[in-house]
């Protein structure tokens, strides 16, 4: 790179530094010394080129003596058999260990594996990959990108923030009280009986850190996993996800920062932290393969993968392999609650994978004030125009930390704050399969059936999804049809322009201050065109003037939780 080239002109002597003389042999000698170790440099670096990262996929799985009941932790066959689903399929089946050992003996490395892929991840060169493709065993083999690049997208904003004692005890309060904590509390639901997976960058000082001592107390936590290092300490790797932690379960400063503090945790490292590889994908399937097999509900996955490795035509919901693992998780009957992303106000906008995946639910972040977008929260649609996010919480959140706790930014708060929520709403309704529960959590929104591609549905309300209790109108709408005239005087011409002007006439007793008014415009098609947010301080009526919207454009308008539609 040119930014790092040092052009010295000036250099000084080292005239100081002691002079060898050499004669006539030493001279050969070292020059043959110095052609054999460029030529082994050479040879080195050719190989170092040539050896990159490789999807080894088998063409069958021949074991025909799986015991599910075996393999899988009761928690696990509970679930299958809850949501009517086979103790094991296809997918559950071990890779072949004949296979992998001639993966193994033709490649440079056998970095992992995957069941559900029937697949392997290997270093290898081209002579190597030459004979992995004609093994009997091989279906095919796929190059994967061998970048390793900067930190993707989820943790550029995610830092501690400067804040006072009042604010962040106001904070606190709030990010659980605004989707009906007290509701659920006095329910007695606390998450009890769900088992979350959490997959993070590392849990440092969870340990030991007193947010978590109820738990620890009642050893809460059921296994844990390191998947970069391949061992069980994960109290390494950075605060984020300890923060993340505290958002499902923690309590701080005697009040609780997450609505499942009695759940239970598998908690998995997948993330290197200052870069991030390819490999953290493959180690989030396999953390994924291993949260179902030990019987997780939900996983939480804080994490995500954006302009760093992928163009926005692959966020489709199909394309990446993180992707792909995570739809393969909901078949399994896991909930998959991930963070839309941070990248609202930067260049890419829009969500990452695995947030794109149709069967994960997708959470983005409001202000702490009110139910209006964080700025940073990234947006949708998908490519293929599916709604996200699908559901918000808080985007600022107080979080433990290695030591201590403070404020702090990022979508990844607000994923494990939702994650909280699910846990809770699990427990009170448990015969949900986790599509059931998905759908409900939508509807739970509090403007659902509203949505636009900022708030999804809204913040999740407990008292929507236990009580549905049908929400009072709040505004009225009437339309006019509008026609305005203009006398061009260079064209000695009169020109008229008609339009749609719709009021919306605010109910006095609806009136509240800091009220938000949500509207949208959806074209025949389902998509939305445009959607705005407005801060509504006085009853007099709205004006929406439409001249730019075609015949069938349905304008939605929310206010307080009701939602009214017209059809141009």
């Amino acid at each position: 790179m040119v930014g790092n080239l040092s052009i010295r002109p000036n250099c000084p002597r080292f005239d100081n530094a002691p002079i060898r003389y050499m004669n006539y042999k030493d001279k050969t000698r070292t020059i043959g010394k110095c052609i054999c170790l460029m030529f082994l440099l050479c040879s080195l670096s050719t190989i170092a080129q040539d050896d990159r990262k490789y999807w080894v996929f088998f063409k069958d799985k021949p074991d025909k003596n799986f015991d599910a009941r075996a393999y899988f932790d009761a928690k696990a066959i509970e679930r299958r058999t809850m949501h009517h689903l086979p103790l094991f399929d296809w997918y559950d089946l071990p890779v072949s260990p004949v296979y992998l050992k001639q993966v193994e003996a033709n490649s440079n490395v056998l970095k992992m594996h995957s069941r559900w892929f029937n697949a392997a991840v290997v270093r290898a060169n081209s002579d190597q990959v030459y004979r992995l493709e004609k093994l009997a065993c091989v279906d095919r083999v796929e190059a994967v990108d061998p970048m390793e690049l900067a930190l993707a997208s989820m943790e550029s904003l995610e830092q501690e923030l400067q804040s006072s004692a009042t604010e962040e005890e106001e904070l606190l309060s709030r990010q659980t009280s605004r989707m009906g904590a007290e509701l659920l509390a006095s329910k007695g639901l606390t998450g009890k009986g769900i088992r979350i997976a959490i997959f993070d960058v590392g849990f440092s000082g969870a340990e030991i850190h007193p947010a978590f001592q109820h738990i620890r107390s009642r050893n809460g936590v059921l296994k844990t996993w390191d998947f970069v290092k391949k061992e069980e300490n994960v109290w390494k790797g950075g605060w984020h996800g300890t923060a993340v932690w505290s958002c499902i379960a923690g309590k701080i400063n005697n009040n609780w920062s997450g609505l499942a503090h009695d759940a239970d945790f598998l908690l998995a490292r997948t993330e290197i932290g200052n870069k991030e590889p390819f490999s953290e994908e493959e180690n989030w399937i396999a953390a994924a393969e291993w949260a179902d097999k030990n019987g997780a509900d939900i996983v939480n996955s804080s994490l995500g993968y954006t302009d760093k490795r992928y163009f926005p035509r692959q966020m489709d919901g199909k394309t990446t392999y993180i992707t792909r693992g995570a739809n393969i998780a909901a078949r399994k009957g896991l909930l998959i609650v991930n963070a839309a992303g941070n990248e609202g106000d930067g260049d890419w906008k829009i969500i990452g994978a695995p947030a794109d995946a149709d069967s994960v639910l997708s959470i983005g972040g409001v202000e702490p004030c009110c139910d209006s977008h964080i700025s940073f929260s990234s947006f949708g649609p998908t490519r293929d125009m599916r709604l996200k996010p699908n559901v918000c919480a808080q985007g600022r959140a107080m979080c433990a930390k290695s030591i201590g706790e403070s404020a702090a930014d990022g979508t990844s708060f607000a994923s494990p704050l939702a994650a909280g929520f699910a846990a809770c709403a699990w427990q009170a309704k448990r015969s949900l399969t986790n599509m059931e529960l998905f759908q409900a959590l939508e509807k739970s929104g509090s403007l659902y059936p509203y949505f636009d591609y900022a708030h999804g549905y809204g913040v999740l309300s407990a008292d929507r999804f236990l009580n549905a209790t049908p929400v009072e109108p709040s505004f009225t709408f009437s339309k006019a049809d509008i026609k305005e005239g203009s006398y061009n005087s260079e064209t000695e011409m009169e020109t008229s322009e008609n339009y749609t002007e719709i009021s919306i006439n605010i109910k006095e007793s609806s009136l509240a201050d800091s009220s938000l008014l949500y509207y949208s415009f959806m074209n025949p098609q389902g998509g939305l065109d445009e959607y705005y947010v407005i801060k509504v301080t006085q009853p007099i009526p709205l004006s929406i003037p439409s001249t730019s919207h075609s015949t069938g454009t349905i304008l939605r308008v929310s206010y307080k939780g009701y939602m009214q539609e017209t059809t141009f």
